[in-house]
């Protein structure tokens, strides 16, 4: 008797069918196929195929039903990296199998239409008899895996690199961080190497995205570009590039939680073939693995870099919160001025205008569920920047009933707003806010190269074409270095060294801080990213934290579960499942923090560690086993960014 194991893109194990007796010939691992699943007809993929002794077999098996394509989805390397991925990732085979098969290929659409590039980005390749270029081509020649880490000098060094050694490879799957990093490498290699690339991201249109797909498997697109899905792209490369490298964007927030730079790496070497990391500002993990000789580390040449100010706002007056006088001085020597007027930007990281404060009693307004002070928006009343939760302006204290209501502090509307007031000059807003408003990363009309004008925006949506500007300053960068996180310090430096690509020739960078004392300042004055790095390991290493051993993070809900625990009693359910596991010493929590699940009234959250991987994922799994056996629903994060 002939069995075969189905996979499914939901949270299921593999499922045992028959293989009917006119399938034998031609199924495959990898294939396609159509099987029931709870009285239903399902797609899903074979994993494999194996024979059983029928006398040793109870029981009565359903059969598959048939091929849906006759080629394999996924090869046998792309099923290999789907079981490592599961394991190590702690979740089911199904739950790995939904982020990996593209849905066109099990719903593919009737229309197919080619993406058509955008503009090329302002870049150009490297020579191609620079070393480092060199170098990568002979391990592309030579085949076999090895790692490259390339800390880049800037931007421009990161692309050119990357456009000069794809135009002398056969194949590559190009990861981007995010869509516009996507759109502008696909824009670039599509005018060096013409039809033979293709572009894949969640916002290009279906029938666009079933025609780079299509395109992977019939050999017709050769080089893939993309978001963090087109690690698991169909075509055999020989190349595997992640550029931006540290960007957390690689890291998927729901289930399975695959970092797609990890999984790049594991990619090619199941395949045997190289992988280059690139990143202006590489994460602490990659460095410590050319350090420890995993990876092979390549510097590219400085160039000319910004100057920096650091501004100690201890020492200075603002009528605004954060907008010092010192900083509208130099705003108005760039934008204002007579002669070469540029743009400026002004990064905050806070949008909205201002947080809510009874002037009679001092209490201020907090969100009921999560206890986030609540925030003032001009259009939507107050937000909760943490659980979402929208309510409208009150018109007396809750707590004393006072009249006095105020708002206070600066968000990006405040400033904004006192920009305009103060500079006369046509200002631009970019965060979350408006970026949703008008679907586009682009700073308007009224911020145009060369324009007298300034751009106010947090960091992920204040996003400008880069070599624009004549100042970046950065209002409240101690908002992120303060965060409770170990890797707090770590991702404020990359963040500024990722502004560097907003300046135009003699541009400057200015931060304002309270701690000018810090050691990141230090080290920012130098832009000596490498230097910052070896800090930080020494930092990690003292407080046994990653690189020096690995996390596995727990989130446990009530609200949902089967026994309905509640809120008061989920700590200590937490708790009692947490002694009954082998972890002295190495279990943090559990705590509470705020619960992001519709329906669930709290969350805990346990914290793992352990230096060797087996080991932790053994403990791992027996707590999960126990908190599930209590009827609690559970996220697991291997690895997490954010903890």
């Amino acid at each position: 008797m002939i069995l075969c194991d189905i996979l499914f893109p939901r949270n299921l194990p593999p499922l045992t069918y028959s293989v009917p007796e006119d399938l034998l010939t031609r199924l495959r691992p990898g294939q396609l196929v159509l099987a029931p699943l709870r009285g239903r007809p399902a797609r899903g993929i074979v994993s494999r195929r194996y024979a059983m002794d029928e006398r040793s077999f109870r029981g009565r098996l359903n059969e598959i039903e048939g091929i849906i394509s006759p080629e394999p989805a996924l090869s046998p390397e792309m099923l290999e990296l789907l079981h490592w991925a599961s394991d190590y990732y702690l979740t089911t085979q199904g739950m790995m199998l939904k982020s990996m098969l593209y849905r066109e290929v099990a719903a593919p659409s009737r229309r197919v239409m080619r993406r058509e590039p955008g503009t090329p980005g302002p870049w150009s390749p490297l020579p191609v008899e620079d070393r480092q270029v060199e170098e990568i081509l002979s391990a592309v020649r030579h085949g076999g895996y090895r790692t490259f880490l390339c800390h880049a000098a800037d931007h421009d060094g990161e692309a050119g690199l990357v456009l000069g050694i794809i135009e002398k490879t056969g194949s590559a799957v190009v990861l981007a961080p995010e869509v516009r990093d996507a759109e502008l490498l696909y824009a670039s290699l599509s005018l060096r190497l013409g039809e033979g690339v293709c572009i894949y991201h969640s916002e290009m249109k279906v029938s666009e995205r079933t025609d780079s797909v299509q395109g992977m498997y019939s050999g017709r697109y050769r080089v893939v570009v993309g978001t963090r899905p087109v690690v698991f792209s169909p075509i055999r490369p020989s190349l595997i590039i992640v550029t931006g490298e540290h960007n957390t964007a690689y890291k998927q927030e729901e289930s399975p939680r695959y970092h797609g730079r990890d999984v790049a790496v594991m990619r090619g070497y199941m395949e045997g073939i190289p992988v280059l990391l690139t990143s202006v500002s590489p994460s602490v993990e990659s460095y410590h693995n050319c350090l420890s000789g995993k990876y092979r580390l390549m510097r590219q040449e400085r160039r000319t870099a910004p100057t920096v100010s650091v501004i100690d706002l201890r020492r200075q007056r603002s009528a605004v919160p954060f907008l010092t006088s010192r900083v509208l001085d130099m705003l108005r020597s760039v934008v204002v001025a007579p002669g070469q007027p540029s743009a400026a930007m002004v990064v905050l990281q806070r949008r909205g205008y201002g947080m809510l404060r009874c002037g009679e009693c001092g209490e201020m307004e907090h969100c009921p569920d999560c206890g986030t002070p609540l925030v003032v928006h001009r259009t939507e009343g107050l937000l909760c920047h943490l659980c979402g939760l929208k309510k409208a302006l009150p018109d007396t204290c809750g707590r004393c009933g006072g009249v006095r209501l105020e708002t206070f502090g600066s968000g990006t509307e405040r400033i904004e707003e006192e920009l305009k007031r103060r500079l006369g000059v046509p200002t631009v807003r970019l965060d979350s806010d408006t970026v949703r408003r008008r679907r586009s990363g682009a700073a308007g009309d009224g911020a145009r190269p060369g324009a007298r004008h300034i751009v106010v925006g947090t960091l992920k949506a204040g996003r400008m074409e880069p070599g624009r500007v004549g100042a970046v300053v950065f209002l409240n960068p101690d908002l992120m270095l303060n965060l409770p996180e170990i890797k707090a310090a770590e991702r404020l430096m990359q963040e500024v060294f990722s502004l560097r690509r907003h300046l135009g020739p003699g541009g400057r960078l200015v931060l304002q801080t309270e701690i000018p004392w810090h050691p990141l300042y230090r080290y920012l004055r130098r832009w000596d990213y490498a230097g910052f790095v070896r800090n930080e390991l020494a930092v990690r290493k003292k407080n046994e934290m990653p690189p020096y051993t690995n996390l596995v993070v727990l989130y446990v809900y009530s609200g949902s579960g089967k026994r309905g625990v509640t809120p008061e009693g989920l700590e200590e359910t937490v708790r009692d499942a947490c002694g009954m596991i082998d972890q002295p010493g190495r279990l943090i929590g559990p705590f509470r923090t705020v619960s992001r699940i519709k329906g669930c009234s709290a969350c805990v959250q346990v914290i793992l560690r352990d230096r060797n991987r087996q080991t932790l994922k053994g403990s791992a799994r027996s707590l999960m086993g126990l908190l599930e056996e209590a009827g609690l629903l559970l996220r697991v994060d291997v690895d997490p960014v954010f903890f």
